[in-house]
């Protein structure tokens, strides 16, 4: 005696197989979303520019690129960005502000999970420190220096 499958249950077959394709593929999305979740390294972050500070956090993903949210209490209410490593202990971030401001910094990683940052915030230098307590961070926030007077 031989069986064989009716166009409707075939039908059913293709549709449950496609469902439980789709499912999968959502389910190994997820995974690698959470993934990256949990292998990302957010360290505190401190930026000094134009006499004003602050703070935030720096997120450095194993893709060797990252991303960066300060926010203070000043004429500058926010600032955030994206990293890149070029080199093996450095590389480049690129800033935006809520004032307008867009630089760029170049950032020197201390060790695995702490660097530093210079840059050019209009006519002052910005610094910027992660993975650092405030006390660490203060010799490199130093260096920046506020705008010249006119």
């Amino acid at each position: 005696m031989q069986f064989t499958l009716g166009p409707q249950l075939m039908r059913v077959c293709r549709v449950l197989a496609t469902l439980g394709m789709a499912a999968w593929l959502t389910a190994c999305a997820l995974v690698e979303h959470v993934g990256w979740r949990l292998v990302t390294t957010p360290r505190p972050a401190l930026l000094q520019t134009g006499g004003q500070r602050l703070e935030g956090v720096v997120s450095l993903r194993p893709d060797r690129t990252g991303d960066m949210s300060l926010s203070g209490t000043g004429s500058i209410a926010s600032c955030a960005g994206s990293l890149r490593f070029t080199s093996v202990t450095g590389g480049s971030m690129d800033m935006r502000c809520s004032d307008g401001a867009m630089f760029s910094m170049q950032f020197v990683m201390v060790n695995e999970v702490k660097g530093y940052a210079f840059g050019l915030h209009g006519e002052a230098t910005a610094a910027l420190t992660f993975g650092m307590d405030a006390n660490e961070a203060q010799a490199y926030l130093s260096r920046a220096t506020p705008p010249a007077s006119p």
